[in-house]
């Protein structure tokens, strides 16, 4: 289930951007200063921090599940992609994932992990990705569906 939190404009924040207690908390002084393409950067930059946090430790989980051994992993812009599998097993994730429920950013993770293995979307990489995630297919479809909507 994906999870929507609140927007509070606080006064007294020691930084631009926080989450606290299942709210967001978006200092005023600083969208009076900065406006609104530095909050966006904030949120864009949270998220990004947290999502290595995240998704290190979700390849580092699922990967003795594909039997693979995946190079560093990194969150960032990533265009119209969710994520991408790079040079030395590099994985890359966008940072949009983060807003997706957790069972969507483990089939992601699943999905380039099996990169790994076969660098195209054939039958076996596919079969790959079923030996893991047996019901991936409504993780996928939940993606197609869902996917524009994760922005802010």
């Amino acid at each position: 289930m994906r999870r929507s939190y609140r927007l509070k404009f606080v006064t007294d924040a020691d930084v631009p951007l926080r989450l606290k207690n299942g709210r967001w908390e978006l200092s005023e002084a600083f969208i009076a200063r900065e406006g609104e393409p530095a909050a966006r950067k904030a949120f864009r930059d949270f998220y990004i921090a947290k999502g290595l946090q995240i998704f290190t430790e979700r390849v580092q989980s699922l990967a003795p599940l594909v039997g693979v051994e995946p190079g560093e992993v990194a969150v960032k812009e990533l265009g119209y992609h969710w994520a991408s599998c790079g040079v030395g097993g590099a994985l890359n994730f966008h940072w949009k994932t983060l807003m997706a429920p957790q069972t969507v950013i483990d089939y992601i993770v699943v999905h380039e992990l099996c990169h790994l293995r076969h660098r195209d979307h054939s039958d076996a990489f596919w079969n790959e990705v079923d030996k893991v995630l047996p019901r991936y297919r409504e993780r996928k479809e939940w993606l197609r569906t869902n996917g524009a909507s994760l922005d802010l």
